[in-house]
């Protein structure tokens, strides 16, 4: 029970940040088309598809979940190949742009794509820089106490 309790205070910490940002990105694509306000309705679609998000995530990356070993890669590629389609039915059941419009669903695609390699990309960066931090406190801590003879 312990452990659940531990998983749901996760999701909903992880389903708060994905909630922000998916506010975020509406609001700038909102901005570049001329709207001033955000609805409820499209409050309530946002966090619907954080919530529907944050599982698909915690499905491919959590290592304690469902998928014990595989590759970060395949997991990237496990979540695009879970989540697009499940973000295109809630942009044509939410009506977010006209479904016959091949264009807008062009312009869909590229933007989630985008998006999703910006991410990847902070991911990366942020895997980079607190691998060397603690790579090089490891060090320190080998010199200190006479290891880095091994």
């Amino acid at each position: 029970m312990k452990r659940f309790l531990k998983g749901v205070a996760e999701w909903k910490r992880h389903m708060c940040m994905v909630f922000t940002a998916a506010v975020c990105i509406y609001m700038a694509i909102s901005w570049l088309y001329g709207e001033r306000s955000v609805g409820m309705g499209i409050l309530l679609q946002l966090l619907a598809v954080s919530a529907v998000s944050v599982l698909l995530q915690g499905i491919a990356f959590s290592e304690e979940w469902v998928i014990r070993n595989m590759a970060y890669t395949k997991r990237m590629m496990l979540f695009v190949a879970m989540f697009l389609p499940v973000l295109s039915l809630c942009a044509w059941a939410f009506d977010w742009f006209p479904a016959d419009n091949l264009k807008s669903w062009g312009l869909f695609l590229l933007i989630f794509l985008v998006i999703f390699a910006v991410m990847t990309a902070g991911f990366e960066i942020l895997f980079f820089v607190t691998g060397k931090k603690y790579g090089g406190l490891l060090g320190q801590y080998q010199k200190k106490h006479g290891q880095d003879e091994e």
